[in-house]
């Protein structure tokens, strides 16, 4: 928590969103993912969004028919946590405006 956003990083001196994303799952889980949002958005299984849970992948785009832009983690209650521009890796929710209208879909990482 805390770390400021550095696009194209993924240190604890700065990270981006799917920097944070790898990290972590190659940290706690052990696991490599793809470096951008979008390749992750292919390897994924793709769940409904009533069936997320903790770990699963959450991603988001600018509309109908625009690139996925950004990835999370998500965490429960409508959580997850995250790299933004604006305040670096932090929790936010679902149900904020921003994230609410930006929401494309859920993926879970399946183990190898």
């Amino acid at each position: 928590m805390g770390t400021p956003y550095r696009y194209g990083s993924n240190s604890k001196s700065g990270t981006d969103c799917s920097g944070f994303v790898t990290r972590v799952f190659k940290e706690v889980y052990g696991i490599t993912l793809q470096r951008s949002s979008r390749s992750m958005f292919e390897k994924v299984k793709h769940v409904q969004k009533d069936e997320m849970q903790t770990g699963d992948l959450v991603f988001f785009r600018r509309g109908p028919g625009q690139p996925i832009y950004h990835v999370g983690i998500y965490l429960k209650d409508g959580k997850f946590a995250h790299s933004a521009c604006g305040g670096g890796v932090m929790v936010s929710s679902l149900t904020q405006a921003y994230y609410s209208r930006n929401f494309y879909a859920a993926g879970r990482v399946e183990s190898n």
